[in-house]
């Protein structure tokens, strides 16, 4: 639980109160890609040159829906370096997926990212990105910042709650796969201490996963991600407005993967 303290002050309330509605509101919401479950032990992890993964995801929150595909190659991988690129992909008329010319990014990462230990941000050694064909290493400073990249390596879910599914049957790419399935979920809270009393926000999260063990990286052949957060105040006053409760849904569906990947990017090596 994170508590920040606001000073005493009968005519600042309703500005503070103002203040913590925009902070509570804008709480950033985590993201569910490849690597949101890489330190569970239910999960295989499977790192082998070669191997590549396509996802179509699809992110539902305040009214709004946002499509994307894009797929995960792994180019390189030893006890010492994991080298990855994340490529987003486009959809032609035909339905054939293809890396959108020219753009992605290619991820250095140290080799013990095997073990499932630390954090997998501080694990990334470097980072070239691709944009409209030019090229540019990205700085340690920098990793949060990139959209591609941070929304790949900030991931830092820790379930409190762990339940096994029972197995479902999943087809890709015309081949039948029969799944495991977990649901795992994790609740914060964050609260603010105001003259008009504690305010508090609970953030729940719930991931469920099918998985199976012959699927590249973490055997992934669905996700679906499930975020609320709504706030309190203790006790309750009428005189302070809270932020309205928040939803937002996030799926990730595997539609190809095989191991006879080559580098796509060009230049960097």
């Amino acid at each position: 639980m994170k508590i920040f303290h606001l000073p005493a002050g009968g005519r600042h309330i309703l500005s503070v109160a103002c203040v913590l509605v925009a902070i509570l509101a804008a709480l950033p919401s985590p993201a569910l890609d490849l690597f949101t479950l890489w330190r569970q032990p239910e999960i295989p992890l499977t790192l082998e040159a070669g191997a590549w993964v396509d996802y179509r995801t699809q992110v539902m929150a305040a009214g709004r829906r946002e499509n994307g595909i894009l797929r995960v190659v792994c180019i390189r991988a030893d006890e010492d370096e994991v080298v990855l690129e994340l490529l987003p992909l486009e959809e032609l008329r035909d339905g054939i997926l293809t890396p959108v010319p020219g753009n992605g990014a290619r991820v250095s990462l140290d080799g013990s990212v095997r073990k499932r230990k630390g954090s997998l941000l501080g694990a990334v050694r470097g980072v070239r990105h691709w944009q409209d064909g030019q090229a540019r290493d990205i700085s340690p400073e920098e990793l949060r910042d990139d959209p591609l990249v941070s929304t790949s390596f900030t991931s830092d879910f820790q379930p409190d709650t762990v339940e096994s599914r029972q197995t479902t049957t999943r087809i890709v790419s015309g081949l039948q796969f029969s799944c495991r399935q977990w649901v795992m979920a994790s609740a914060d809270t964050q609260s603010v201490v105001m003259p008009a009393g504690r305010m508090n926000q609970i953030t729940t999260r719930e991931v469920a996963a099918a998985v199976h063990e012959d699927i590249p990286f973490l055997g992934l052949v669905y996700a679906s991600e499930r975020v609320r957060a709504s706030a309190s105040l203790d006790p309750p006053s009428r005189g302070v407005p809270l932020p309205p409760e928040r939803h937002r849904v996030e799926v990730m569906e595997l539609v190809g993967f095989g191991r006879d990947a080559k580098p796509t990017l060009v230049g960097g090596d």
